[in-house]
């Protein structure tokens, strides 16, 4: 039986960064003992056999695995019925980490499903969690404007910068969340914060997920230089999917881990982090590009990563086809050569979208970490280190080719 402590309630756990959240949380972070209790909600399928969390010990936090929470569409009334019915101990919840964003063709319509999926998970919660201490939400650095063509602000940002201009506000949904999430923690004991990675609708971050995810630049990127290496060989180069000015730019990714982590850490600190303030988050508060990061990468797959193309080489199928096809055209192309080695499907969806990536993030958006090293949270990793630790993992689930 596991040691008597905090009970955490992970929304959105087979997502990029819930996923990551669940497996610290089962890491025993930040100490043995911490949290004794995880109750994972996922909406699609999932199970403990398939998830690769780490497997289940006296020594580690009891797991609850519970499929089929859509908030999407549910009353107050189906979701506390719901956690009621599945959720042992629903009651003793004391920490909550919310991951859930639903994508939408139309942002006006997005801003409301996400505000009312929001809605009814904190209005089971005020009813059913009468422990209920803190709650960690994720905002993105849209609210810094990087969506927005020529930007707002100048990098690095910082969490004082805001808010946009009023044409902007109503096409992201953070600032309709955190209104939502003010209105449902007033007069009550619990609070909450917004940590903000570099994320252009989640892109950026660095991680593992073991059944797909929307999004997922690290999935896309491991199939698509995997496959590289089966079609070209390896040592053979491979460029940069986008532009000079964007492999030269310069950001500060982070990693699903580390996210989860500050996460964490700021549920766990109420005191330096309540009342609804906003964190920067990243791997290391030195800002890079991928002009440093891309030929690591490609070398983790026995590849040659180089500089962008701007046209093929005359008589050169190989430079031609990499200028003409995108890592989605690339993997659409030649993905059958995966089917026969049996490969399991990183089921990346939105992948044409991710190939927009080295297009068009072709300015500086590094964020400041001050902010949350002045509360107390200086955990740092090398970027490289924890794209290499998301490569091992997809191969460990035979998720990407690699011999």
């Amino acid at each position: 039986m596991a040691v008597k402590g905090k009970h955490a309630l992970v929304f959105g756990a087979s997502g990029l960064v819930g996923w990551g959240v669940v497996d610290q949380l089962l890491s025993n972070y930040p100490t043995q003992g911490t949290f004794s209790t995880v109750s994972a909600l996922v909406n699609r399928p999932f199970n403990v056999e398939d998830s690769c969390w780490p497997e289940r010990s006296p020594a580690r936090p009891d797991l609850q695995l519970v499929s089929g929470v859509n908030l999407a569409g549910a009353t107050v009334e189906d979701l506390e019925k719901l956690l009621k019915a599945e959720v042992k101990g629903i009651e003793r919840v004391t920490h909550v980490f919310y991951f859930v964003l639903k994508s939408e063709n139309d942002p006006g319509e997005e801003v409301r499903v996400n505000r009312d999926m929001l809605e009814c998970a904190v209005g089971a919660l005020n009813s059913l969690c009468p422990q209920l201490d803190f709650l960690v939400f994720p905002s993105g650095t849209k609210e810094y404007g990087i969506h927005i063509p020529s930007g707002v602000f100048t990098a690095p940002y910082d969490e004082s910068m805001g808010p946009l201009p009023d044409r902007y506000q109503n096409s992201i949904n953070y600032p309709a969340l955190r209104a939502v999430l003010e209105t449902a923690s007033a007069c009550k004991q619990w609070s909450w914060c917004d940590i903000r990675p570099d994320a252009v609708a989640w892109i950026n971050q660095i991680g593992f997920v073991p059944n797909g995810s929307a999004f997922n630049l690290t999935a896309h990127w491991a199939t698509y230089l995997s496959l590289f290496a089966l079609v070209h060989g390896k040592g053979a180069s491979v460029p940069f999917p986008g532009t000079q000015k964007a492999y030269r730019s310069l950001y500060n990714e982070a990693s699903a881990a580390t996210i989860a982590k500050c996460a964490i850490w700021a549920a766990l600190h109420p005191n330096r982090t309540g009342g609804g303030q906003v964190f920067n988050i990243a791997d290391q508060a030195k800002a890079e590009s991928m002009n440093e990061r891309w030929p690591v990468l490609a070398n983790w797959f026995g590849l040659r990563g180089i500089a962008p193309r701007s046209s093929p080489a005359d008589n050169d199928d190989q430079a031609r086809e990499e200028v003409v096809l995108k890592p989605s055209e690339f993997i659409k192309k030649h993905g059958h050569l995966l089917e026969a080695k049996g490969v399991r499907s990183s089921a990346v969806f939105k992948g044409d979208f991710l190939d927009g990536y080295g297009y068009y993030l072709d300015f500086d958006r590094q964020l400041s970490l001050d902010k949350v090293r002045r509360a107390g949270f200086v955990e740092e990793v090398n970027p490289n280190d924890s794209w290499m630790r998301a490569f091992k993992m997809f191969k460990a689930a035979g998720m990407i080719a690699v011999d």
